[in-house]
């Protein structure tokens, strides 16, 4: 992605190359294709920044995904991330990505789970 241009100019280079070959930049020192944007127009919202590398302005990790910024202080919003493994996640999960969960059954789904079997 070329960051010195408008929002609307990322935002369709984004959306045009939604799925192939994909609109990706240089974040934490690996490429990461963005799929899935459209144009914010609200104010900015709350999140944690992200460092792209050779955009003018960080990006922020909000809870509807990654806010990008164009070189008219407009914003984009994506909404999904690819990284070069193949893994896709939301925007929103960035800095979540590595974190597991751990299912918790009840008594009576563990009692469930052992008749099924």
């Amino acid at each position: 992605i070329s960051w010195d241009q408008p929002a609307a100019a990322l935002h369709n280079w984004i959306r045009g190359h939604d799925k192939v070959p994909g609109a990706w930049a240089t974040i934490d020192g690996q490429v990461v294709t963005f799929y899935g944007s459209s144009l914010l127009d609200a104010s900015v919202p709350a999140g944690q920044e992200l460092v792209i590398k050779g955009a003018s302005r960080p990006g922020l990790v909000t809870k509807n995904g990654l806010v990008i910024f164009g070189n008219d202080g407009k914003m984009v919003l994506v909404r999904n991330l690819q990284f070069e493994d193949g893994k896709m996640i939301p925007a929103s999960k960035y800095f979540s990505a590595d974190e597991t969960t751990t299912l918790e059954l009840t008594e009576e789904e563990k009692k469930m789970a052992e008749d099924i079997r």
